[in-house]
């Protein structure tokens, strides 16, 4: 309220201030001076003003309105929105889990191990067995005499993506396939997104 006053009083003085610059600059008077103090109130006026509009936003918060939100939060719909979130987390979970026993029980005897990283939604298949990574080697070497072997890798993993999203009732997680630190094949929501069976 103060602040507001003194910026109207300031407000005022400039007004003042540029009515005797021009006053001053018609009638050969000290137009120096009254430019000087035109400026100096212009300049508290400005001032005040960003006063007042920075004591505005930074006001406290009024005790009622802590008291209303707490209240909200403590209120049966809040706590039920947060179990229900918790269940629906719990349910993703589990069948993430169910998903990856079954890619475990399809790959392990032809291809190797998986694995499934939860926070970036992504399932690895590791190849470990001899004959599989024989069999990539001779592909990546020669793609033009193997062309039917990768269209069946590229869409046996297109299609276990597809029924991964499915299975999870959810778009977003990756399949794939490295052969040591090297990422052969990458499957998003059913498309490849990443493909190093070729050199």
């Amino acid at each position: 309220m103060i602040v507001t006053i003194i910026a109207i009083v300031f407000a005022i003085l400039t007004l003042i201030g540029i009515g005797a610059w021009i006053w001053a600059g018609t009638h050969d008077g000290p137009t120096g001076l009254m430019a000087f103090w035109t400026i100096v109130a212009v300049g508290c006026l400005i001032v005040s003003v960003a006063y007042d509009v920075h004591a505005q936003n930074n006001k406290p918060v009024a005790q009622s309105k802590v008291t209303q939100t707490s209240g909200k939060l403590k209120g049966s719909t809040y706590f039920n929105a947060r179990a229900k979130q918790k269940n629906t987390q719990q349910k993703q979970a589990l069948r993430e889990k169910g998903i990856l026993k079954e890619l475990r029980n399809t790959y392990r005897d032809d291809i190797g191990t998986v694995t499934f990283d939860a926070a970036k939604k992504t399932y690895v298949v590791q190849v470990k067995k001899h004959d599989y990574q024989q069999a990539l080697k001779i592909v990546r070497r020669h793609p033009k005499q193997n062309k039917k072997a990768l269209k069946t890798i590229r869409a046996s993993f297109t299609d276990a993506s597809k029924a991964i999203d499915k299975a999870l009732k959810q778009n977003g997680y990756r399949l794939v396939l490295k052969d040591g630190n090297r990422v052969v094949l990458e499957v998003h929501d059913g498309v490849i997104v990443r493909d190093g069976l070729v050199k």
